[in-house]
């Protein structure tokens, strides 16, 4: 597994646990940006259909169906996370940390 990877998979693992401890908040995150996303002009085409996909997926999935998605070792998992709506869920020093950690295993 490459760098690029292997922290994206880390950091949807660390939203997952987020899930697990604050579900309302962090979906309402993913579906807020999902929707000021998709009011921007500038998403057309297959950047628009992947939102559409998202927008799909929280609003008929599970939490635990969301969890599994996010922080699943696959490539349809590493596809989804490639253009997830948990941007902001997790501070700049949990990412900092997950950078780190994964730079350690696989260095950039």
């Amino acid at each position: 597994m490459n760098f690029v990877d292997l922290f994206s998979l880390t950091l949807h693992r660390a939203v997952a646990a987020k899930i697990l401890t604050d579900e309302y908040n962090v979906l309402k995150a993913a579906k807020s940006n999902l929707d000021r996303w998709l009011s921007r002009q500038d998403f057309t085409g297959e950047g628009s259909q992947a939102l559409l996909e998202w927008k799909a997926i929280l609003e008929s999935s599970t939490p635990n169906e969301i969890i599994t998605i996010i922080s699943e070792d696959s490539c349809e998992g590493q596809r989804l996370r490639s253009s997830s709506p948990f941007s902001g869920v997790l501070t700049q020093n949990e990412r900092k940390e997950i950078f780190d950690a994964c730079a350690e295993i696989v260095p950039v």
